[in-house]
């Protein structure tokens, strides 16, 4: 089965100061921590193309992804539906998108720039593409991070690095990491520019493996460092980063990866949303009100009243999957929590299943239905009970028809 892979790295970091998407900050960066990337690898199996385009950005808003993805397929051929445009979701980035939760304004120009380097960095990828031998190792992380809200709670904690090396020679040509993290280990106060954990796990790699390196961010909504951590700031950002890059050397394994000729698919799913009719909009907001030791409480009571004042809510929710042998990949277009990955992963044993988040859109927090209501993760969701569980079951159900 002939194999062929490109990657392209493209740095973004702004030569001036400017407004940073996260946390609700007024402030502008003072600081940079680490380069703010484009990442973007190509790869073509049997004649099937795909190309993803990876953003050191918090968001990507769903009109950025479709003109990124509309000029990538006009300039390299690549049909649109195979391309897919993500992001990290690093809280210290530059604010490109406007979140629908915080006032923190974009600023046109650096976001057009971004476009202008996401359109290269895809359609470089592409050009650039060698024949190449892939190989996976995976690993289960232990500590660091996980579910954020109960410990030992759900989380996949599990790490899957792909490494291709020229057909040619065996030189490496790049790697694609999936990690499921939330990437917010420096909070509010900081003014520093950064990747946060993907990227200084990114640079690590790098260095270690003499290639680029592209990362993925999966089910991590309700995953984070929040019970592992020993400090804050960059400090606790680099003990995080080397003890996570010293656990990938020391514990990763060869899995067996076939590869067989791509199958893939897209689906779309509506939902809509009204605070005003919303019953459990109502029993959130009297719980917070009647709650008088919750430090959040006027955060989230803030949170629910802006919520309303949105009126009726209508997304659009996409995902985009694929099978290539024994693996399966699902974009999910929002924060997704660890419950309803870990549902995609049970729904096809067998198979490796790896979820590429914060794609093509962002529709803010999944949350299950069990869940939904009890943590901070739906205060900060736009959909319904129970709209996650059935996006999941569709796309689970379109999957299931491919194999």
């Amino acid at each position: 089965m002939k194999v062929e892979f490109g990657i392209e790295k493209v740095n973004v970091t702004p030569e001036s100061s400017c407004r940073m998407g996260g946390y609700n900050r007024s402030e502008t960066w003072t600081d940079v921590l680490d380069d703010i990337e484009v990442n973007a690898c190509s790869l073509r199996i049997d004649a099937v193309p795909f190309i993803l385009i990876e953003l050191d950005s918090i968001m990507v808003s769903r009109e950025f992804a479709l003109s990124v993805k509309a000029s990538v397929s006009a300039k390299t051929g690549v049909d649109a539906g195979n391309i897919t445009v993500a992001c990290i979701h690093t809280h210290s980035a530059p604010c490109y998108f406007k979140l629908a939760f915080e006032e923190t304004l974009p600023e046109a120009q650096l976001t057009e720039r971004l476009a202008i380097s996401a359109v290269d960095a895809g359609v470089s990828a592409w050009v650039n593409r060698k024949n190449a031998i892939v190989s996976m190792e995976t690993l289960e992380v232990d500590g660091l991070y996980g579910n954020r809200n109960v410990k030992n709670g759900p989380a996949d904690k599990s790490v899957t690095l792909f490494s291709f090396l020229s057909a040619d020679g065996g030189t490496p040509l790049g790697s694609v990491m999936f990690i499921s993290a939330h990437p917010t280990i420096l909070n509010g106060k900081s003014r520093a520019l950064s990747a946060d954990l993907i990227g200084q796990v990114r640079l690590r790699l790098e260095s270690k493996r003499g290639c680029p390196v592209l990362c993925i961010n999966g089910a991590c909504g309700d995953v984070s460092t929040h019970f592992y951590r020993q400090g804050d700031g960059a400090a606790e950002l680099m003990r995080t980063a080397d003890e996570l890059c010293d656990q990938i050397e020391l514990k990763r394994k060869k899995l067996d990866l076939r590869v067989d000729t791509p199958r893939w698919g897209s689906i779309a799913m509506r939902s809509v949303y009204d605070a005003a009719s919303d019953p459990d909009w109502k029993w959130m907001t009297d719980r917070v009100e009647n709650s008088e030791a919750n430090p959040m409480k006027d955060f989230l009571l803030k949170r629910q009243q802006l919520k309303r004042s949105m009126g009726k809510i209508e997304l659009e929710l996409p995902s985009q999957f694929a099978v290539i042998g024994n693996c399966i990949f699902i974009t999910m277009p929002c924060d997704t929590c660890s419950a309803l990955g870990l549902d995609f992963k049970r729904a096809f044993v067998g198979y490796n299943v790896f979820i590429i988040g914060y794609a093509n859109t962002y529709c803010n927090y999944l949350v299950p239905r069990e869940d939904y209501g009890k943590y901070f993760e739906t205060f900060n969701s736009r959909t319904p009970r129970g709209l996650a569980d059935e996006f999941v079951s569709r796309v689970i159900r379109a999957v299931g028809a491919l194999l």
